[in-house]
């Protein structure tokens, strides 16, 4: 609805004419122009003329659905796609679970070598049940079933010569005692015929310098004692003490472990001089210890004679 504000007849007789004259203007630019009817269409209000045409009819159009619609891209999103989601894959779960159960194994194992549980005292209820346990673990091993049966060898216990009221006066068998140092297991074969001597021993827990590795000086003892033995025996004597020594320590000597001593007379010894040479392995044969003394016989003192069975 057009409400008109009154106005001097004049001023609209003077419009009218105005709308009614047709343009003359720019002609060369515009050949015809259809003359502009007095009503009001929408391009022509009071008389005034609009650039702009007027909008479609509301039939011509779509009205949009929503006021959002209209500022909406030119492009628009395209909608998701109807592709599942890739499953997660179970291999990184399965790589925790593995490193955690490494994890917690090599920490079991380090706990024990750091900081192992007490072992019993020697001459207890309890060191005696662990000597027999080791005993009979030693009996299933190759080479002490390969020695035990070949004739060309003999064997015994070490310190079986002992009378028991001195072995308490002695490093071996008195603080080095029991199952948690060398008194687990440790058995001497002799060969007659070539001198060499084969000591399979166990050395304990109790008796490390470092967690988990035989102290050095404990190994110089057993050396010493397994090189006295195949030495001793090539003396006529039956006697003999050590004048040098020399150890080449190559790799770490475990503790609860068996291992071979291998030691043989060097050739050229005679009846108060011996040369001896000795390795230290493991039971697979790797060589952890090498070792190289001179025994002979003393001259002004006497001492006891052994054969050769401490």
């Amino acid at each position: 609805m057009i409400t008109r504000l009154p106005a001097r007849r004049l001023t609209i007789h003077s419009a009218s004419r105005l709308v009614s004259r047709p343009a003359t203007r720019c002609t060369h630019h515009i050949k015809s122009r259809p003359t502009p009817s007095r009503q009001l269409d929408g391009r022509y209000l009071h008389g005034r003329l609009y650039s702009t045409s007027p909008p479609p009819p509301a039939s011509e159009t779509s009205k949009p659905i929503d006021l959002r619609s209209q500022f909406s891209d030119a492009h628009p999103t395209p909608p998701p796609s109807a592709e599942p989601a890739p499953q997660r894959s179970l291999r990184p779960y399965i790589y925790a679970t593995l490193f955690f159960m490494i994890g917690l194994t090599v920490g079991q194992y380090v706990r024990l070598v750091l900081a192992p549980p007490p072992l019993p005292p020697a001459g207890t209820k309890e060191d005696e049940l662990m000597v027999q346990y080791l005993q009979k673990q030693a009996e299933h091993l190759p080479i002490v079933q390969s020695l035990s049966n070949d004739p060309k060898w003999t064997h015994h216990d070490a310190y079986t010569s002992l009378p028991e009221h001195e072995r308490s006066h002695r490093l071996t068998t008195g603080p080095l005692a029991g199952a948690r140092a060398i008194g687990g297991y440790q058995r001497i074969f002799f060969n007659q015929e070539s001198g060499e001597t084969i000591t399979v021993i166990w050395f304990g827990g109790a008796i490390a310098g470092w967690p988990g590795v035989t102290h050095g000086g404990v190994i110089a003892t057993i050396f010493d004692e397994s090189l006295g033995r195949c030495a001793i025996r090539q003396f006529p004597a039956k006697t003999g003490v050590t004048a040098n020594l020399e150890l080449n320590y190559l790799k770490p000597v475990v503790t609860n472990s068996f291992y071979v001593i291998r030691a043989v007379p060097d050739q050229g010894a005679t009846d108060t001089k011996c040369w001896v040479s000795a390795r230290l392995e493991t039971l697979e044969g790797r060589v952890c210890v090498e070792a190289k003394a001179l025994f002979v016989v003393p001259k002004k003192f006497q001492t006891r004679k052994s054969g050769g069975q401490f």
